[in-house]
């Protein structure tokens, strides 16, 4: 038989990655860290401009319930009698002023420079586990009164049942109340007058209030805002604000 020629295999060429395809692949690995690295930074600002925003509307949804609660409240006084043909309310509703014409609500007004005050009483009943704005119970049957005010950017208020204020919410600029009054028919909304009497205070129908809270994060691109007080404009510096409105009506004046 005829002896088979073996064939010499060759060794298979071995090829590497040249410098300009190393260089190209850097480039490309660069850009795509850079576009990474911007998204990221761009999400995180968004997101945290989000979670401001929402926590000043949690913030001030939470103060005004509190608030509108107790100026709904505002002057309300027990039934201690309703047989048959016969309605009858405490007359031990003390609330402010004197007790020939007591007022379920007073204030102070704060001028140009300082926020306002707001002072809202109404009757309890222990049997109704009435509670102050800061949620403790009140000794029975007395009268709840409620003091809003700000202190150090905080709201704070000081109810019948603590003997000191408590925090309600942070990061509020001003705090302006309007008192809506009748005159000549048409119901129009004022600063609280140290001048008023009780029977001026008792003619308020409705409560106005503001609160202008300012977010922790700064960085934002924002524009100047109007306050809550006539004509006044608050500078942007970053941060985002806003300006808050209820009005509220008093249930009770008939009372």
């Amino acid at each position: 038989m005829k002896p088979q020629s073996r064939v010499a295999q060759r060794p298979a060429r071995e090829s590497g990655v040249g410098l300009i395809e190393l260089l190209v692949g850097l480039a490309i690995g660069a850009i795509v860290s850079v576009v990474a690295v911007s998204s990221f930074g761009s999400t995180r600002s968004a997101s945290a401009t989000v979670g401001d925003s929402t926590r000043l509307q949690q913030d001030a949804a939470m103060a005004f319930r509190s608030i509108g609660h107790h100026i709904r409240q505002a002057g309300a006084v027990r039934l201690i009698d309703n047989s048959p043909g016969l309605v009858t309310f405490t007359d031990k509703f003390a609330g402010y002023g004197s007790s020939l014409e007591p007022q379920p609500l007073q204030g102070t007004d704060g001028g140009d420079d300082d926020p306002d005050i707001l002072e809202i009483s109404h009757d309890s009943e222990v049997s109704l586990n009435a509670v102050d704005c800061l949620g403790q119970n009140v000794a029975a049957n007395v009268d709840i009164e409620n003091r809003f005010e700000l202190v150090d950017q905080n709201l704070r208020c000081l109810g019948s049942g603590n003997a000191t204020p408590g925090p309600l919410i942070a990061g509020v600029e001003d705090f302006q109340v309007r008192y809506g009054r009748r005159t000549n028919g048409n119901l129009q909304y004022q600063d609280a007058n140290a001048t008023w009497t009780e029977t001026e205070w008792n003619s308020v129908e409705a409560i106005m209030v503001c609160l202008r809270m300012a977010g922790q994060v700064g960085g934002h691109t924002g524009q100047n805002i109007a306050g809550c007080r006539n004509g006044e404009v608050i500078a942007d510096d970053g941060r985002i604000r806003r300006v808050f409105v209820r009005v509220f009506s008093l249930r009770n004046i008939a009372l």
